[in-house]
């Protein structure tokens, strides 16, 4: 077993599932189906193309609000 680092955000009508720790990205019409679904892709992902950052995983994970130019 793996831990990884997640961020779900919904946008009204899907929950965005991204992880943080692989370029891995998927949704789901609810929190629980996007959770499920990200785990799924992340175990793929690892299939397919291995633990290429040699199994160390992000020690801390810092969530942040910023202003930038539009």
């Amino acid at each position: 077993m793996k831990s990884i680092h997640a961020v779900f955000q919904s946008d009204g009508e899907w929950f965005i599932a991204r992880c943080l720790d692989f370029p891995v990205t998927t949704q789901g019409k609810t929190l629980a189906a996007a959770r499920k679904n990200l785990q799924e892709a992340v175990e793929l992902y690892l299939e397919t193309w291995g633990d290429t950052d040699g199994g160390k995983p992000l020690r801390e994970v810092y969530l942040t609000q910023m202003e930038v130019a539009a």
